[in-house]
């Protein structure tokens, strides 16, 4: 998500791409306005990829869709403090909120917190409702910071319309789904919000100009769009974040999918796509249905995608070519969350439910079929021991053997609030966690956190790091 970087060879490209309205997202005179802000990221130095905020369009589309209100989306990675000033001037005097997506790292809290300042300073700012990953696991915390006047817990499309509609006087605040208001002298709540959602897709493109977010990705062709076709994971790993869904799943069946990919080729010249779901491959049949799909309607494109090492051995299970049709309908890369060398932290840390010999076979067939594997890992946890360390480096030499020579990401173990018995075994050996949503906007998560984790450590853990940077080669 890095902000202001050129746009390279699009000499070609459509001069109107994203500039075309999809209908039911131009303004209607006279509808209240919320306020949509994507605080800009702080990420890696060299870092060339970022993403739509989707999880703003999410929001946005139930909203468009019920007719009430007018929508506008501000993205801190596109823009800087100085358009954020020019943006309430157009729109906060008719706003009713101002909806702010965060997550836990990469300074977006800091810069959140910003953007409400300069939004508070006006003497007609409505309603400040936060959402997104940090809210939903440090909800009251966040509900208590002064600047923030609601939060909004579970999935956001879930809950959003019936926030702004309880703002119009049409729903009773307490039925509002995930709802936390804390205004120092009494607390609200709200509904339970059910962890799956089904408003996903046909995201309404036009409160962007999408082809500020076609990237030359190295990995899958110069011209490659980011894109979210569903949300949570089946798996157990302790560490990460997905856990707060419950292990639940939701996903687009792969013909709107499909449909939207083939829209978005149409309109915006893309020729890759880069998906960012947690793990693309949960529902195999979904997954097999969509490389048919693009076989099949011949769109020609490149993609990449995440997959767990388990759903390969699922498919293999099931006698599904699940490689063979991946590669067949174009994916040029896999990424791959790997975590460790070790047997015993993949089972008693990680929770991973896969052996370092499983790890071997599998990302030796993802090669095989020609296909680009990015495995991560993570060293630094919990009480894992330098030879265990060690096991996870011996095991990407020989991840580096294979042909072609997958890329490795090695990061620091970063205790993440509420997700899982690591957080809990990281504070009783000594992480202090921050204690405000204020604090929070300090947390680095490319840097050592823990007590344990040494400058060493992270300086092997950046040189263990070798990603494809260089633009995409022209024929």
């Amino acid at each position: 998500m890095t902000t202001f970087l050129g746009l390279p060879g699009l000499s070609g490209a459509p001069q109107s791409a994203g500039t075309a309205p999809v209908a039911g997202t131009e303004p209607v005179p006279g509808r209240p306005t919320v306020i949509l802000a994507y605080p800009k990221i702080d990420h890696e130095k060299d870092y060339v990829y970022f993403w739509m905020p989707f999880s703003l369009l999410t929001l946005a589309k139930p909203l468009l869709e019920s007719g009430l209100v007018n929508v506008v989306l501000f993205d801190g990675n596109q823009r800087d403090e100085q358009a954020w000033e020019s943006f309430l001037d157009e729109y906060v005097n008719d706003a009713v909120c101002i909806g702010v997506s965060v997550m836990t790292g990469g300074g977006q809290i800091g810069h959140a917190l910003d953007l409400v300042r300069a939004a508070k300073k006006r003497a007609f700012c409505p309603p400040v409702v936060f959402g997104g990953p940090h809210v939903n696991v440090l909800a009251e915390q966040t509900a208590a910071d002064p600047l923030v006047d609601a939060v909004l817990t579970g999935p956001g499309q879930n809950s959003m319309l019936d926030y702004v509609r309880s703002l119009l006087g049409r729903v009773p605040r307490r039925l509002v789904p995930g709802l936390r208001i804390d205004d120092g002298e009494r607390v609200i709540t709200g509904r339970p919000n059910p962890p799956r959602t089904q408003n996903l897709g046909a995201y309404p493109w036009s409160l962007l100009n999408v082809a500020d977010y076609i990237r030359d990705d190295p990995t899958v062709a110069p011209r490659t769009l980011n894109y979210v076709s569903s949300q949570g994971c089946v798996y157990k790993c302790d560490f990460c974040y997905e856990k707060i869904y419950q292990r639940k799943y939701s996903a687009m069946l792969a013909g709107p999918l499909l449909d939207d990919i083939a829209d978005l080729k149409e309109r915006f010249a893309i020729n890759g796509v880069k998906f960012y779901d947690a793990d693309f491959f949960v529902n195999l049949q979904r997954a097999m249905a969509f490389c048919d799909g693009l076989i099949d309607r011949g769109l020609n494109l490149r993609w990449a995608a995440s997959i767990n090492p388990n759903d390969i051995l699922k498919a293999r299970r099931k006698r599904l070519p699940l490689l063979e049709r991946i590669a067949e309908s174009g994916c040029s890369r896999l990424l791959m969350g790997v975590e460790s060398g070790n047997d015993r932290v993949l089972d008693e840390i990680v929770k991973k439910e896969i052996t370092r010999a499983e790890i071997l076979d599998v990302a030796a067939d993802i090669a095989n079929n020609g296909i680009l594997g990015s495995y991560t890992f993570i060293v630094g946890f919990p009480g894992e021991t330098e030879a265990e360390v060690e096991d996870t480096y011996t095991l990407i030499e020989e991840l580096r053997g294979l042909d072609p020579q997958p890329e490795t990401r090695v990061h620091l173990f970063a205790p993440y609030p509420g997700v899982g018995e690591l957080w809990d075994k990281a504070v009783e050996l000594g992480f202090e966690p921050p204690t405000s949503l204020e604090a929070w906007s300090h947390f680095d998560y490319y840097t050592s956190l823990t007590p344990w984790t040494s400058d060493a450590t992270a300086a092997r853990a950046r040189e263990q790091t070798r990603m494809r940077l260089a633009p995409t080669p022209t024929s």
